[in-house]
């Protein structure tokens, strides 16, 4: 298949229904540098149409869809309601299988959705993200055994950390530092931590 079009080739993918073939593409798309205008449209609604598709049978890929198509207009106030709606989403639908953990894992995942924001639309961005809030953890209760919804969720934390440069995972890590323990277990657990120690021992070899 050849990419030279990638907005053609999005549309008659998606057209076919062949999801598979989409995914490929819109990664590809995703990664190229010097991305036109047009391009980042289809890209877009490319991963919006994929988020779709995998909804809530594969929500790691479909909070990482959402992301990306997010990251295409990173102000965009309706792109983050609807990737902060389909986590709230998997929240309410496993609620009785989370505990602590889960919800520190969360925090840091909304942190790291907002990580790409805009400053000027930073206060938007954390009434979005308000009901997936601090007090989420208070209300929680340990759970003994990692459930499924545990796994997928550090899944979805190591997706998004993965999309950031060195330099902003570290800034990151910097920032949940003062933070409550429980965020900087949940921040090491999908490695946002690693890039921070790396820096510490390349300055202690200096």
């Amino acid at each position: 298949m050849k990419y030279r079009d990638p907005i053609s080739v999005i549309h008659n993918l998606i057209r076919k229904g062949d999801y598979h073939s989409l995914s490929d593409t819109l990664d590809i798309a995703y990664n190229s540098k010097g991305r036109s205008a047009s391009n980042k449209v289809a890209i877009c609604f490319g991963y919006s149409v994929l988020a779709d598709i995998y909804g809530q049978d594969n929500p790691v890929d479909a909070l990482q869809a959402n992301d990306r198509a997010r990251q295409m207009y990173p102000g965009d106030k309706g792109l983050l309601q609807g990737e902060i709606d389909f986590l709230k989403e998997f929240v309410e639908s496993h609620k009785d299988e989370l505990g602590d953990e889960d919800y520190a894992i969360i925090q840091v995942i909304v942190i790291l959705i907002k990580s790409l924001v805009p400053v000027s639309q930073k206060e938007v961005a954390n009434k979005i993200c308000e009901p997936l809030g601090q007090n989420k953890i208070n209300q929680s209760h340990a759970i003994k055994t990692e459930s499924k919804a545990s796994i997928q969720l550090r899944q979805m934390g190591q997706v998004l950390h993965l999309k950031l440069k060195p330099e902003q995972r570290t800034a990151i890590a910097k920032e949940l530092t003062p933070h409550l323990p429980a965020l900087i277990k949940a921040a090491e657990k999908i490695g946002l931590f690693d890039e921070l120690r790396r820096e510490k021992n390349k300055n202690k070899k200096s």
